[in-house]
């Protein structure tokens, strides 16, 4: 049964006046504020234009740091999938235990992105790190923690984002690949087909509209990364591992410049918008095939 326009008016009204008291307004007000010089430290501010963007778009350091946010996303998105989806395949089909397994694997995931980063960062520290600890322990010297290195910290923070999301790409991709007929399988191996055949000719032709959103969604985690960048490295060493949202942080909380931080965050929030237009396109040629 379809509702009517006044059905739908009166069944989505709460939820219109919702989102506009509570997240656009808010959006909008801040939007405005990157015009103008206001802070929540100041009586008085003027409108400025675009100058913010400007300040923000020269500084090196939102320059570092979105060339660290690209190589992430471009490194830890695809990994995430890769590692997720083997996941997934190896335990579509019942087994005994499974359950529990998949409930393990979901802990990474479910584990705060700030829990995970007090984590690693006892696991990996240098003076007190639990590695240390294991090689004092049995008589080997100090390591240097990768944190702390130029060429290792980004790499580290990768690795730890994908421990902790590819189990929840996996969580997501279960479902579809165990709805495939078991008769696709089974011509597949009647015939001769490796696991690479089967992987590129039945499952992923199957998943593709999921693929597509997965991979939007974890895109966008990846370019407003913060907790786990946060209290691993804090965006050091130097820059190495400084993200857009890092910086908007230190731009609005640490150095007290609001515009700026403002500014950057709405550049984030401009370039996860693009993410989900391409997404719709996506998904919309999906449907249309």
């Amino acid at each position: 049964m379809r509702l009517s326009r006044r059905d739908r008016l009166v069944l989505f009204s709460p939820l219109a006046v919702l989102l506009t008291g509570w997240l656009v307004g808010p959006a909008l007000l801040g939007l405005l504020s990157t015009f103008t010089t206001y802070s929540p430290f100041t009586t008085s501010f003027r409108f400025v234009g675009i100058d913010n963007y400007l300040a923000v778009v020269r500084d090196p350091q939102f320059a570092a740091a979105a060339r660290n946010i690209a190589l992430f996303t471009a490194t830890a998105v695809p990994l995430e999938i890769i590692v997720g989806f083997a996941i997934a395949y190896l335990l579509r089909e019942p087994f005994r235990g499974r359950a529990g397994l998949r409930v393990l694997l979901l802990l990474p995931w479910l584990v705060s992105p700030i829990g995970s980063g007090v984590m690693w960062h006892f696991l990996l520290g240098t003076t007190n790190g639990f590695v240390n600890f294991v090689l004092g322990w049995l008589g080997f010297p100090d390591v240097s923690s990768p944190l702390g290195d130029l060429g290792l910290a980004l790499p580290v923070v990768v690795a730890v984002e994908v421990w902790r999301l590819a189990p929840f790409v996996a969580f997501l991709f279960l479902p579809g690949l165990s709805a495939i007929p078991r008769d696709r399988w089974d011509v597949a191996r009647i015939s001769g087909a490796s696991w690479l055949h089967e992987v590129f000719d039945v499952a992923l032709p199957a998943i593709r509209p999921l693929l597509i959103t997965v991979t939007m969604l974890l895109t966008g985690f990846a370019l407003g990364s913060f907790d786990v960048v946060l209290i691993l490295t804090g965006g050091g060493p130097g820059t190495a591992t400084m993200t857009p949202a890092l910086y908007s942080y230190a731009q609005a909380f640490e150095t007290n410049e609001w515009p700026a931080g403002a500014a950057s965050a709405w550049l984030i929030a401009g370039a996860v918008l693009a993410i989900g237009f391409v997404y719709v396109r996506l998904a919309s040629e999906s449907d249309s095939k």
